[in-house]
């Protein structure tokens, strides 16, 4: 997709990233609750002073939505491989995944590489 490489490791973490979506909407939702909670920000102030939770916050809302809208802007055979690869409870080798979806491994795995390739631009890590 494009001439810029990511390093493996900006891969694992957008990776990670994709992979514990849910548990960061969660997170934030949490983060947001408490940091409205003013016996919570009083006992807690030394722990994580609220201009570094905001902030972390909305480091972590930009990726949750760049990962959301890039998903959602995909075609559907790129979602399905997505879906697959980091939501589903299978567990399946790219194998498994290209017989599931009826496409030869090469093509999933494509697929996955140029979401990745466009989450990580979105974010400016490319």
């Amino acid at each position: 997709m494009n001439s810029t490489k990511l390093r493996q490791a900006t891969i694992k973490h957008i990776e990670n990233e994709i992979r514990a979506i849910k548990e960061t909407e969660q997170e934030i939702d949490y983060m947001f609750e408490s940091s409205h909670d003013r016996e919570f920000i009083f006992k807690n102030r030394n722990i994580m002073p609220l201009v570094f939770l905001n902030r972390r916050v909305r480091k972590m809302q930009d990726i949750v939505t760049v990962i959301r809208e890039t998903f959602d802007e995909c075609p559907k055979d790129q979602q399905k491989v997505i879906e697959l690869r980091y939501w589903s409870r299978k567990n399946l080798t790219w194998d498994g995944i290209a017989m599931e979806l009826s496409m030869h491994r090469n093509t999933a795995h494509n697929y996955k590489n140029d979401f990745i390739d466009l989450v990580a631009k979105k974010l400016g890590w490319m």
